[in-house]
C-alpha cells in the first residue's frame, strides 16, 4: 500500500506542538503577530542547480544512462534540477507531486506543449492534437473525446475482448517468440476500432502491415532524430548510410499515407459515420465554416495508431516480463483470474507495472510562454519543464524500495494523481488512458487463462529504448503452452 504523502499534513512535517502549529492555532485566534502568514520567497530559475558538465557530456549521459543519470541528479540536487543536454536549451526536470501538479494546472497560455513533440513530427506531421496548445488544442480535444466516451467506449471495451481472444489462440504454441511484435500488431488492432469504429477499411490489411513496417524505424538509434529537418545534403548521406533505417522510412512513409488517404475516401463514399473517431473527425466544422483538410485527418489518425500503441505495447511487454520472473505474484494474480470474482489483483498489477516502468519515463515538456511560478521558483520564456514520470513514480519515499514489483501497494489505495503519472496530466492527459488500462487487463487476462509462460531468458531483461517508450531489452521471449485446465467461467 503507498505510504501517505509526508508533505500533506503539518503534523506530518513538523510534530504536534511545533513553531508552525503554534503559529497556526495564534492566527486563528487572531493574534497581530501570527495573523500575517509569511511570505514565501521566489527565487529565479537561474538559482535551480544541475550538473555542470558539458552539454555533450548531459546529453550522451541522458540517452545511454538516463535512469542512473536522473537518480544521482535528484540525489545531489533535490527533486527539481536543471539539465544542459543541447546548447541554448534549459531543460528543468520536475519530480515534486506539487510542481507537477502546478505544471498541469497552470493556464494554457503559460505553458505550450506543441513543440515538445518535434522527435515525432516524422509520424505524426504537425497539425494533429499533439501540436495544438490553447483554443485550438481545447477545440480539437472536446471534439475528438466523443470517440472515447460512453457509447464509442462500451463498443471498443467490446471489440478488445474479440480481438484479443483471436490474436491470443492465433499466437504460436510450444516455440520461442518474440512479443513485442505480435503484441504490437494486436494493439494495431485495437486502435483500428478507435479510428474507424464497426466500418472497417477494405485496405485494412495492406494498411496494417504499412503501419507495421513504418514502425519499424523505432529500433534504430535514429528513430528520435528530427530526420525531416536535415538539410539535403544531410538527407542524402543517411539515406545511403547503413543501418541508419532512413532510408526505408521514407520510402514507407508515403505508402501508409496513400493507404490513409485510400481508406478515408471509402469512408466518403459509403457515407456511413458513427462515433468513431475518422467520423468525428469528418463531422468537425470550424467557426469559419472549413472543415478538416487531408492532411489534418492524417496526422490525427497517425498520431492514434503511433502514440495508441507504442505505449500500451509497452506495458503489456513489461507485465509479462515481470510476471514470468515473479512466481508468487505469477501465482496470486493466476488465482483470481481463474476464480473469475473479482479483478482487484490484476489491477494492481497493472498500475504497478505503469509506475516501475512507465512507457514514457518523461512527461511531454512544457516550453514556458509567459514567465510563470511554480514551487517557489520564476521560470522565464523559452525554459522546458518536464515532468519526470521515471523519478515520481520511483520515490522511494511514496513507494519504499521502488525498484522491487509489488502490486500490493495498489491494493486498497488508487495511483495519486500527481504522484503516478504514466498518462501525464493536465489538458494533455492521454485521452485514452482507460481504454489502454482495458486493453493490458484484457491481454494479461486472456494470455494467463489460456497458456503457461516459459521464459527463454534466464536473465531480467533490462530496459531499452524504441522510439519513445522504453521496453523489455529482450522482447520479451517467451513459450506459450497450452494450460491443460481452462477455467469454465473462461
Amino acid at each position: 500500500m503507498n505510504h501517505p504523502d509526508p508533505t500533506d499534513s503539518a503534523t506530518a512535517a513538523h510534530g504536534a506542538g511545533s513553531p508552525t502549529d503554534v503559529a497556526a492555532a495564534a492566527r486563528a485566534a487572531g493574534c497581530p503577530v501570527h495573523q500575517a502568514a509569511p511570505a514565501q520567497t521566489v527565487i529565479p530559475s537561474s538559482a535551480v542547480l544541475g550538473p555542470t558538465d558539458s552539454h555533450r557530456k548531459q546529453l550522451w549521459r541522458f540517452m545511454t544512462r538516463r535512469t542512473e543519470f536522473l537518480n544521482e541528479c535528484r540525489e545531489r540536487y533535490g527533486t527539481r534540477f536543471l539539465l544542459h543536454i543541447k546548447p541554448g536549451l534549459q531543460f528543468f526536470v520536475l519530480s515534486d507531486p506539487d510542481d507537477v501538479r502546478a505544471v498541469y494546472q497552470a493556464p494554457r497560455t503559460s505553458l505550450h506543449c506543441g513543440n515538445s513533440n518535434g522527435a515525432l513530427e516524422k509520424y505524426f506531421g504537425n497539425t494533429g492534437i499533439a501540436y495544438l496548445d490553447e483554443g485550438e488544442h481545447l477545440a480539437r480535444r472536446r471534439a475528438l473525446t466523443r470517440s472515447f466516451k460512453g457509447a464509442a467506449f462500451k463498443r471498443i471495451q467490446d471489440a478488445v475482448e474479440e480481438i484479443t481472444i483471436q490474436a491470443v489462440a492465433e499466437w504460436p504454441r510450444d516455440e520461442v517468440i518474440e512479443m513485442h511484435d505480435l503484441v504490437h500488431r494486436w494493439a494495431m488492432n485495437v486502435i483500428r476500432e478507435v479510428v474507424f469504429g464497426k466500418v472497417v477499411p477494405s485496405n485494412w490489411d495492406r494498411l496494417l502491415d504499412a503501419l507495421m513496417a513504418l514502425v519499424e524505424f523505432n529500433t534504430y538509434k535514429t528513430a528520435m532524430l528530427q530526420i525531416d529537418n536535415w538539410s539535403p545534403a544531410t538527407k542524402l548521406f543517411m539515406k545511403l548510410m547503413p543501418g541508419t533505417g532512413v532510408k526505408d522510412f521514407w520510402k514507407r512513409r508515403p505508402v501508409v499515407d496513400a493507404l490513409l488517404a485510400e481508406a478515408v475516401a471509402e469512408r466518403l463514399r459509403i457515407g456511413e459515420l458513427g462515433d468513431d473517431m475518422l467520423s468525428v473527425m469528418l463531422a468537425i466544422t470550424r467557426e469559419d465554416g472549413t472543415q478538416l483538410s487531408g492532411v489534418e485527418l492524417r496526422d490525427e489518425m497517425m498520431t492514434m495508431f503511433i502514440a495508441g500503441t507504442v505505449t500500451t505495447v509497452s506495458a503489456v511487454c513489461w507485465s509479462l516480463e515481470y510476471l514470468t520472473r515473479d512466481p508468487e505474484v505469477l501465482g496470486k494474480l493466476r488465482a483470481e483470474l481463474d476464480a473469475g470474482e473479482s479483478e482487484e489483483y490484476l489491477t494492481a498489477v497493472v498500475h504497478e507495472v505503469l509506475r516501475i516502468n512507465p512507457p514514457l519515463p518523461m512527461n511531454l515538456a512544457r516550453q514556458v510562454v509567459e514567465p510563470i511560478e511554480i514551487g517557489g521558483v520564476r521560470y522565464e520564456r523559452g525554459q522546458l519543464l518536464v515532468p519526470s514520470a521515471e523519478l515520481l513514480n520511483n520515490d522511494p519515499v511514496r513507494y519504499p524500495e521502488p525498484e522491487q514489483f509489488r502490486p500490493e501497494r495498489f491494493l486498497g489505495s488508487a495511483p495519486g494523481t500527481f504522484s503516478w503519472i504514466p498518462f501525464g496530466g493536465g489538458h494533455t492527459r492521454c485521452m485514452g488512458d482507460r481504454i489502454a488500462v482495458h486493453e493490458i487487463k484484457v491481454m494479461l487476462r486472456e494470455v494467463l487463462t489460456h497458456c503457461e509462460l516459459g521464459r527463454a531468458d534466464r536473465e531480467p531483461s533490462t530496459a531499452k529504448p524504441r522510439g519513445p517508450v522504453i521496453v523489455p531489452s529482450n522482447g520479451p521471449h517467451l513459450t506459450l503452452r497450452r494450460r491443460a485446465a481452462v477455467p469454465v467461467h473462461s
